[in-house]
């Protein structure tokens, strides 16, 4: 259907047709219809790499230790036209290096357990390996024996 133009006067023209959102902006709903596939695909990416994904028992041994003290991050959105900062602490969290067969990954662990375990211990831990990415990821860690 074609839109029709009526002189209604020496400057005004009177569009016949109707006007929808979209054809008045498509290009609004292209990049929120991109968004949300990208949005979509990250969560289904990661859905896919580590949903359902079987476990098993190894042994692997202690590599190194570290330590990431609790801290602080802030952020500054600005609401209509004020700044408003926000803050976010993030806790401490103890990490142990750990060798599995031939591969080095990491391992969160407790403070306890932290303590207890030195570089060159053997611990068993929980694993599973994602599907596209084929990381390695430590699920538990717990002392051998």
């Amino acid at each position: 259907m074609e839109a029709q133009c009526l002189r209604n006067g020496p400057a005004t023209l009177v569009m016949t047709r109707k006007m929808s959102v979209f054809s008045a902006n498509p290009i609004g709903f292209i990049i929120m219809a991109l968004l949300l596939i990208g949005v979509g695909g990250y969560y289904a990416w990661g859905a896919i790499d580590t949903a359902g994904l079987p476990t098993e028992e190894r042994s692997a041994v202690v590599t190194g230790k570290q330590v990431n003290p609790a801290h602080q991050t802030y952020r500054t959105n600005i609401v209509a036209g004020r700044a408003y900062t926000q803050s976010h602490t993030q806790g401490e969290t103890r990490v142990v290096t750990l060798k599995i067969g031939d591969e080095d990954t990491v391992g969160y662990v407790d403070a306890w357990q932290y303590q207890q375990l030195k570089p060159g211990d053997t611990v068993q831990v929980r694993v599973h390996r994602t599907r596209l990415t084929r990381r390695l990821e430590v699920l538990e860690v717990r002392p051998a024996g």
